[in-house]
């Protein structure tokens, strides 16, 4: 770290040029386009920020390293600087947080150490800063435009994405406090304390000291049950010791103005941790503190006026207080910057963004796909295959096409599509979204957990949130797989184990589940059903089939099942097999499990395979016993 050298003049120059980047720009500029774009050339004092030209510091490259004036990001994207009082400049854009000190190579970025191939320093009054890394933690893109100009350039957030602001001053500028307030929790804001990245989950929230001093995490999860003191004393050391920890000191604190239990634990790295568990507002709070240069649990006392200072509770009117919680009217931001797409979600969501999957706690989800486009294809072709795909995976009875409409989708006209379908437990309601654009395909489909059938608002809404940066797509990715089911009906792909000697054909729309067939269990799913491939080097076949028929016995006599429809003996892939058939039901799905027995020199061979009654349709039951028939041991047809 830096040590406290700059002189007070100094920083006040800095404190000034850092105030003016954070007078407010107006927003009419950036609505006024998708893309946010910084536009700068190194040794130019011409720049361009969303289409303004401005006069800036000349840039210029050390150690190869683009250096560059830390107000135009300001400027162009919005994002937050502080300066903290040991020299450590902040850069913050919604969730994600950066940090510099002046004259270092260190550098933060939400909460790992990374080193900067040029450190931050000051020039003509002006602090200029590595390009790539402020991009990187705002998450701009970088790239090369005519006459070495060089391009900076975002997706537009929706407007309540980034921090929030008060009256145009930056969310992080005098606070002294941090919290949540979806989650109703704060506690002091030490200068240094870095902001970490917790993966997208909004009920976790982490820091690293700017020094390297500390990390901590702070957890908020429901409890139905009130928890006392001594039961969250003994969750704590349970945990600890399951982790193989050692219990170096433990206690109870009832009298506390909030009451807590904590332990001091030596993890098998060797590293000291404090945890504490607090107990309010219907939830369970967890603080995990570690300092590496910790070598007796008495060295955490230093800490305890921070962690001391942690409230389960949120004062919305105490503007000292910086809000980590992204929820804003009961939802937050999803974000897929490769896809350039962004949606709002319910704020007790789980999410995640890097494959566009988003639940519930009850079991709906909305998962999107981007696919390319197959030649010629439109909306109405596409819809098209969609029910030709319903009919071959479901019997008529036990699926409904309830009707289509069209939105608009930033700027472009999208199908949506209601169907239901009913497994044999009730009626299942989904909604698909179909949107093309240049040659590529926007797949949505939102899936209502039963009994919650009226959830359609909340796909309507974030449908309705929803925006698309159809130009990120062409830059970030070239030729996508199509997930066209016409054209991937009737193709198979051929497995080989070296191991076992066999071959087998699966049908490219089965989705593989485990699919390593130099291990000892294959398994691939599909609508309706599975097929699962298991070996028993050193078996028998017959204890195998003798072992299958006992386990479906049928002892109670239960109406539902396992009843032992057939059991034939037969030939399977040159040698003799049995096959044995049976109808159950689980769950109010009704369903067939066919099991075929075979062996070759000590290696007994099962293939199941499981099919609801609901997607017993002749395609299914064909494909099935095509991929059942295209298993052969190596060197046979």
């Amino acid at each position: 770290m830096r040590k406290l050298s700059l002189t007070r003049g100094l920083h006040t120059v800095l404190a000034m040029l850092l105030l003016l980047a954070l007078i407010p720009i107006t927003t009419v500029q950036a609505a006024a386009k998708d893309n946010l774009e910084l536009l700068l050339k190194v040794g130019s004092t011409n720049a361009t920020v969303n289409g303004k030209t401005i006069k800036i510091v000349k840039p210029f490259t050390e150690k190869g390293a683009v250096m560059v004036p830390l107000g135009v990001f300001k400027k162009t994207f919005g994002s937050t600087v502080t300066l903290e009082l040991n020299d450590v400049v902040k850069v913050m854009f919604g969730p994600h947080t950066g940090a510099m000190t002046i004259g270092s190579q260190t550098a933060w970025k939400d909460g790992v150490k990374v080193k900067l191939d040029a450190p931050p320093r000051m020039v003509s009054g002006v602090l200029m800063v590595p390009l790539r890394f402020v991009a990187g933690v705002i998450g701009a893109g970088i790239s090369s435009g005519s006459k070495g100009t060089i391009v900076v350039s975002m997706a537009a957030p929706l407007a309540d994405s980034r921090s929030p602001k008060n009256d145009g001053i930056d969310s992080g500028v005098g606070k002294t406090k941090v919290g949540n307030s979806y989650y109703e929790w704060s506690m002091n804001y030490p200068s240094g304390l870095i902001v970490g990245d917790s993966g997208g989950d909004e009920n976790v929230a982490t820091f690293m000291s700017s020094e390297n001093l500390y990390y901590l995490e702070i957890h908020a999860t429901l409890l139905e049950v009130k928890a006392d003191v001594d039961e969250m004393l003994d969750q704590l050391v349970r945990s600890s010791e399951e982790s193989g920890e050692t219990i170096l000191d433990r206690g109870t604190f009832p009298e506390a103005m909030i009451p807590y239990a904590r332990v001091v634990s030596k993890d098998s790295s060797g590293a000291l941790w404090e945890g504490r568990q607090y107990y309010a507002n219907g939830r369970l709070y967890e603080l995990y503190l570690t300092d590496d240069n910790a070598m007796n649990y008495k060295d955490f006392a230093k800490y305890a006026g921070l962690l001391n200072s942690f409230q389960p509770s949120f004062n919305a009117k105490d503007r000292s207080i910086r809000d980590l919680s992204t929820v804003k009217e009961g939802s937050r931001t999803a974000l897929n910057r490769d896809y350039g797409i962004s949606l709002q979600i319910p704020a007790d969501w789980s999410k995640d963004d890097q494959h566009l999957y988003y639940e519930s706690k009850d079991g709906s989800y909305f998962q999107l796909k981007v696919s390319s486009a197959p030649s010629g294809s439109s909306l109405a072709s596409w819809g098209e295959e969609l029910k030709s795909q319903a009919a071959d995976s479901f019997v008529p009875d036990a699926y409904l096409n309830k009707g289509s409409f069209f939105i608009n989708i930033s700027g472009v006209q999208a199908q949506i599509n209601e169907v239901q379908y009913n497994y044999g437990n009730g009626w299942t309601t989904e909604y698909q979204m179909l949107l093309l654009k240049n040659g590529y395909r926007y797949y949505g489909k939102f899936v209502a957990s039963a009994g919650h059938e009226d959830e359609k608002a909340k796909f309507n809404a974030m449908v309705s949130s929803m925006k698309i940066d159809f130009e990120t797509i062409k830059e970030n990715f070239g030729r996508l797989a199509e997930d066209s089911y016409l054209s991937l009906k009737n193709k198979a792909v051929t497995k080989i184990s070296k191991t076992f000697g066999y071959v087998i054909d699966i049908p490219l729309l089965w989705a593989p589940y485990q699919d390593i067939f130099e291990t000892q269990n294959v398994e691939y799913r599909f609508t309706g059903g599975r097929f699962q491939l298991s070996l028993s080097p050193e078996g028998f076949m017959e204890f195998t089939v003798n072992q299958l028929k006992d386990y479906y016995q049928n002892k109670n006599n239960d109406p539902k099942g396992p009843i032992i429809e057939s059991v034939e003996e037969t030939t399977f892939a040159g040698g003799p097999a049995t096959v044995i058939t049976v109808h159950q039901t689980k769950g109010a799905i009704p369903y067939v499990i066919k099991t075929t027995v075979f062996s070759k020199k000590d290696v007994v061979y099962t293939l199941t395979v499981t099919l609801n009654d609901a997607n017993a349709t002749p395609v299914q039951q064909q494909l099935l016993e095509q991929t059942l028939q295209s298993f052969r041991f190596t060197g046979t047809k």
